[in-house]
């Protein structure tokens, strides 16, 4: 079917289908970390291996997603999505039924797997059905999805943990995966054009090494022996392989992975601010329940209240920030966001142990709701390339930015444990740490305020394609 095919209404299945089957994904990203108990006394295990259910989530996630755009690129648009979700519901199911780790580590394998291509596979299609001019709004309306699913899930998966055991934290997700494959097996149309390029085996390996390595070794950092082995080793394998893979991408003439991207000046632009703008968001993330629990003395559950309410505003925040990207560009509603991240972050850094709680959940709250600028940043980036390059443009936006999550979790919470050290007491030490974390933050939003600044004034370049709806 061509493009110009798509009704309106088969435009709005397509969308809250692809919001349906992103829900179920972002939930199972996050699910399981309730679980871990319930998973480690039932298959007699320890917790340390039960964490790799999400730590190797994570490590798949970051590996499919650049590999995305060859697939998106090389496979007819309806094929590829159904065979994807039917892949995250074939792991579903084997983790159901799964009596022992090594099932229940497969399973995961696949939902990740298909997880990673879904989440750039996504981006791509509703960036092409829907014109330009509503690009913001869609995907700030699809980032309500991401942002809320991951932060509901661990609750929703308590709650059937507790009436069905842990395998009752697959129900929800699977029953919702079902749903988005029978949808999309009556309302997915053709939508990007395909070549048949041959699959670069040999590029698929070094860009698995890059950002495998660079993920899995970044998160490292946080450990208990940040210089031992399991960071040093996947570190050097992803500077290996991303000096290969980067080299070769650069010589031949259908590229992997379109490297070329960054000699645009916005698209490179793009990704320096999405990626230094992801570590402060997730920055605040790992650093708040930290600073409730060892500097206030809260348990976790009302470290999580005290977080819940900015996310769930992020959420909400997430489409209105899409429309205002559509009617403003990123530069106004980027500087405005985050001068209100700054003014949180230097708050933070001033913020004692003394002070009531009021404060930090007011401050952390604001840094919190800056977290709905992420889907506005990635259409800016996607926008500033021709249609042709949306799937590579979407999948180095996420991987990258994935990466660079993962180093600003690492960052903050290395420089927290430096600076606290072994002193006593352990509440002011804490502190200390984080009043240097946040500092750092702030300065960071400080360069993305002047960065921004070298940005369009406004979402004006079209990327490919007429500007009336197609």
């Amino acid at each position: 079917m061509s493009l110009l095919e798509v009704t309106d209404r088969k435009r709005k299945i397509i969308f809250l289908n692809i919001v349906v089957i992103c829900t179920a994904t972002s939930m199972m990203s996050t699910a399981l970390a309730t679980a871990i108990p319930s998973i480690s006394a039932a298959l007699d295990i320890s917790d340390s291996l039960t964490q790799w259910l999400t730590s190797g989530y994570m490590l798949v996630m970051g590996v499919m997603m650049p590999a995305s755009a060859f697939f998106v690129k090389r496979f007819p648009t309806k094929s590829l999505y159904t065979a994807t979700v039917l892949t995250f519901v074939v792991g579903m199911v084997i983790d159901l039924f799964a009596g022992d780790f090594t099932t229940l580590m497969l399973g995961r394998i696949l939902q990740a797997a298909a997880n990673g291509i879904l989440m750039s596979m996504a981006q791509v299609v509703l960036l092409t059905i829907y014109v330009k001019e509503r690009h913001g709004t869609v995907l700030g309306w699809y980032g309500l999805s991401m942002s809320a699913a991951p932060i509901i899930a661990p609750t929703i998966a308590g709650v059937m943990i507790n009436l069905f055991g842990w395998r009752g934290a697959f129900y929800l997700p699977l029953i919702i995966a079902v749903i988005s494959l029978a949808i999309t097996l009556v309302s997915m149309v053709d939508i990007v054009d395909v070549s048949k390029m041959p699959f670069d085996t040999f590029s698929f390996v070094t860009c698995a090494m890059m950002f495998g390595g660079l993920t899995l070794g970044v998160s490292g950092l946080t450990a208990s022996d940040p210089f031992g082995p399991m960071t040093f080793i996947p570190l050097a394998i992803g500077a290996v392989g991303a000096a290969v893979f980067i080299r070769r991408q650069l010589r031949i003439e259908k590229p992997f992975l379109e490297l070329r991207l960054f000699r645009t000046r916005q698209f490179a632009l793009s990704v320096v601010c999405g990626m230094l703008y992801y570590v402060v968001v997730m920055g605040y993330s790992i650093m708040m329940p930290v600073c409730y629990q060892k500097c206030y003395g809260y348990d976790p559950a009302m470290s999580g209240l005290f977080i819940l309410p900015s996310a769930l505003f992020c959420a909400v925040m997430s489409p209105i920030a899409g429309r205002i990207y559509d009617n403003h560009g990123i530069r106004k509603p980027m500087i405005v966001n985050m001068a209100f991240c700054l003014a949180a972050c230097i708050g933070m850094a001033l913020v004692g142990i003394d002070s009531s709680i009021i404060i930090p959940v007011f401050l952390g709250s604001v840094i919190g709701i800056s977290g709905c600028m992420v889907m506005p940043m990635t259409t800016w980036g996607v926008n500033s390339v021709d249609a042709a390059h949306r799937p590579d443009a979407t999948a180095l936006i996420n991987s990258l930015r994935t990466v660079a999550g993962a180093l600003g979790m690492s960052v903050v919470m290395g420089i927290v444990s430096l600076v606290a050290g072994d002193r006593l007491p352990v509440d002011a030490a804490t502190m200390d740490g984080i009043h240097v974390s946040f500092a750092l933050m702030a300065g960071i939003s400080v360069a993305l305020i002047a960065l921004t600044m070298f940005a369009r004034s406004s979402n004006d370049r079209v990327s490919g394609g007429s500007s009336r709806r197609p």
